[in-house]
């Protein structure tokens, strides 16, 4: 079933403000956002790849040790790439530069509110 040109925009319409919403939801919920350092992530994926080659040419030589010892740097490499991330406070979605009834407004309130306007003003 095909949507009307009306209904279709008024979808529309609803999804850009879904994803505005989404952006100021997601930060004023931590407070704080949490971002890789790229440094740890670089060198984690590399010894996690040199890891998978000990690996698999410890099972090519079938030398357990080899094998294990890749294994372990494996983990590292996934530990190091995960472990390491810094915490940064947006300066642009502190609670204090919000309004305070939105604030304090739960997500299915406001869309239901915004939705009522948007009904209202047809």
């Amino acid at each position: 079933m095909a949507l009307s040109e009306h209904e279709q925009r008024l979808l529309d319409e609803m999804e850009r403000r879904l994803y505005q919403s989404e952006a100021d939801l997601l930060p004023a919920s931590t407070g704080v956002q949490r971002r890789f350092n790229y440094r740890s992530l670089v060198l984690g994926t590399l010894l996690a790849l040199a890891g998978i080659g000990m690996l698999i040419g410890g099972a090519a030589m079938q030398q357990l040790w080899l094998g294990l010892l890749g294994f372990g740097a494996m983990l590292a490499g996934v530990l190091v790439m995960f472990s390491k991330r810094t915490e940064v406070e947006p300066e642009q979605f502190n609670a204090s530069s919000r309004p305070q009834a939105e604030s304090k407004e739960s997500l299915t309130d406001r869309m239901e509110r915004r939705w009522d306007e948007r009904m209202g003003g047809q």
